[in-house]
């Protein structure tokens, strides 16, 4: 399982317990609601954490993205005569 996979299955798990505590929260346990807010915010830092992991791989797209350009432009360059 790779790192962002990973991610999305705790997200996916945290989600589950959240919605579980937050249903006993509403019959009336009042430490339900702790445990439920305590999940939510696991979700959000798995989701972030995948989205952090979306990031660096955009970023690194982009950076071979730019030096092919590059090669590309300075290929046009030496084709193109000079004026």
């Amino acid at each position: 399982m790779t790192e962002h996979e990973g991610a999305v299955e705790r997200a996916k798990q945290y989600e589950g317990a959240a919605a579980r505590y937050a249903k006993k929260a509403m019959e009336g346990d009042a430490g339900a609601a702790q445990l439920a807010q305590t999940f939510a915010s696991l979700v959000v830092a798995a989701r972030v954490e995948r989205l952090d992991w979306r990031m660096r791989v955009l970023s690194e797209r982009l950076e071979e993205d730019m030096k092919n350009v590059k090669k590309s432009m300075d290929l046009l360059r030496l084709e193109l005569p000079e004026r």
